[in-house]
């Protein structure tokens, strides 16, 4: 059975992948109706057998639904990444024009007033995404910070920070006495949810921040 998603839900399908690696194996492409982006209706088939029939076409139930290729996920997935580093804060109306103008001119959009030699936003607009609570890429993304050791475990502790950190187990002691202490920024979910469970099973108490792709998803959270 086809199921039918708008754009919105189409980006939220992409941003509840862990990575790139996560995408190509989740969807096996993009197809979508002709038109407006923001009124088109998007199929994420699970892999290429899915995706095509023997003949290499869209399957016939996907045509009857007005259906056609439309970018392949690892393509889709670039251009709605290149829109955030350009603006970190982007509206899904931004999303759909940078995915039609690649769709249109097989080249990414670029939005004038962003840096040229880094091919991002502005220090200012970076933070001010940052400040709501929006990552830099479209996948969800954790900051973890150590903040509490339980008495008697600070060697424990010092053990992990020190693998983690891949610091001497001597320079791991005294960042633990010295609390808060960052143990990553940016993290994927996978390794975010890792580490606290690590630092879990032996009573250390991590602070989290979940930072969401896209400005109307709910900042995201881990178990």
């Amino acid at each position: 059975m086809i199921e039918l998603l708008d754009l919105q839900q189409t980006l939220c399908a992409f941003a509840a992948c862990n990575d790139d690696d996560a995408v190509y194996a989740s969807f096996g492409w993009v197809h979508a109706t002709g038109g407006d982006l923001l009124q088109a209706r998007f199929w994420l088939p699970a892999d290429e057998d899915a995706a095509f029939d023997d003949g290499g076409d869209v399957p016939a139930e996907a045509r009857a639904l007005g259906l056609s290729t439309f970018l392949e996920p690892a393509t889709f997935a670039d251009v709605l990444d290149v829109q955030k580093r350009q603006r970190p804060l982007s509206t899904l109306a931004d999303h759909a024009r940078a995915l039609a103008y690649y769709a249109e001119y097989d080249a990414f959009q670029q939005v004038e007033g962003i840096d040229e030699a880094l091919g991002e936003a502005g220090v200012e607009e970076q933070a001010a995404a940052r400040e709501a609570g929006i990552g830099a890429g479209i996948f969800a993304s954790f900051d973890l910070v150590l903040v509490a050791c339980p008495e008697g475990q600070v060697k424990a502790v010092a053990q992990r920070v020190a693998r983690l950190l891949e610091i001497p187990v001597g320079d791991a002691l005294p960042r633990c006495r010295g609390l808060p202490l960052m143990l990553g920024e940016a993290l994927d979910r996978k390794r975010a949810q890792a580490i606290k469970d690590d630092f879990a099973t032996i009573g250390a108490t991590l602070q989290v921040r979940g930072f969401k792709p896209f400005p109307w998803m709910d900042v995201p959270v881990l178990r």
